[in-house]
């Protein structure tokens, strides 16, 4: 069996999986107050220097998408518990609001990237969103890829100003009319 470079999403020693740590660690914190974050900026950060950053990520495009995917991935492991399809939009919406610098990178991100990482929010979304629907709480004309929809207006409310009370009209409207 012949041995293959690490991949960078994985890496296999200790230390540097614990530098990759640091890095999103310190690039999600500086992307939450700058979209326009350099990547030494990020090493000053994490206390690594420059070239172990550029190791792990060539670019802020390729850091930002792996700030991404370790929300993602953190999302997924909420997702696991019975929580409710309206606590779990209102924490994606929350984080929406609270990341508005690294939402404003993730939109400059190539379209295809944009729309795999949403389909992949909603597909965790998706099976509290049907238990949601089976129990009342979610219309029934409404389907998952409608959040894909939701999201774009919420940033478009976050980009006017405050939206918590759009939220609450959110979570309210995906109920629809009670009789």
């Amino acid at each position: 069996m012949r041995a293959g470079r690490p991949s960078a999403a994985v890496p296999r020693r200790v230390d540097a999986r614990r530098n990759r740590e640091a890095i999103l660690r310190a690039a999600d914190e500086a992307f939450s107050e700058d979209a326009d974050v350099v990547l030494d900026e990020v090493a000053r950060r994490a206390g690594l220097g420059r070239a172990t950053v550029y190791r792990h990520f060539p670019d802020r495009t390729a850091l930002a998408l792996a700030v991404a995917a370790h929300h993602l991935a953190e999302f997924k492991n909420l997702v696991r518990g019975n929580e409710s399809f309206r606590e779990l939009l209102r924490l994606v919406l929350a984080m929406q609001a609270r990341r508005r610098p690294l939402v404003r990178l993730f939109r400059e991100l190539p379209v295809r990237s944009q729309v795999q990482y949403t389909q992949a929010l909603i597909s965790l979304l998706r099976p509290a969103f049907e238990r949601a629907q089976r129990e009342g709480s979610v219309r029934a004309d409404l389907e998952p890829a409608d959040l894909a929809l939701l999201f774009e207006m919420h940033e478009a409310a976050l980009a006017a100003g405050p939206a918590e009370r759009l939220v609450r009209v959110f979570l309210d409207g995906l109920a629809g009319a009670r009789d």
